[in-house]
């Protein structure tokens, strides 16, 4: 599992996991928490964190509940991506990353 860490003022925290079965890709998040409170929040597959190198939009995350799963677009070759980045939808600001294990 990968550690969320938070980025700059924010807190962030929890882990990520990877599923693979066939042809699907599954991001597991668990124990998910920041301090962001209720603003919208996305999240995005990065190389190394970088945002302006083809980053993957995953989706708006459930603003409630710390344990989901995102699917990760049908052909996306994850092991081009390291890193999956949490970021304020509103302004693509980085709060949060953890490393894809």
């Amino acid at each position: 599992m990968g550690n969320l860490a938070g980025s700059g003022d924010y807190v962030a925290k929890g882990y990520i996991s990877v599923a693979v079965v066939g042809p699907d890709i599954t991001l597991s998040f668990k124990d998910f928490s920041t301090s962001t409170g209720s603003l919208t929040l996305q999240a995005l597959l990065t190389i190394n964190g970088n945002l302006s190198r083809r980053p993957i939009n995953l989706g708006t995350l459930p603003a409630a509940n710390p344990d989901f799963h995102i699917s990760v677009p049908t052909g996306t070759d994850v092991s081009l991506f390291n890193t999956v980045v949490i970021c304020l939808a509103e302004q693509g600001t980085a709060i949060g990353r953890a490393p894809i294990p």
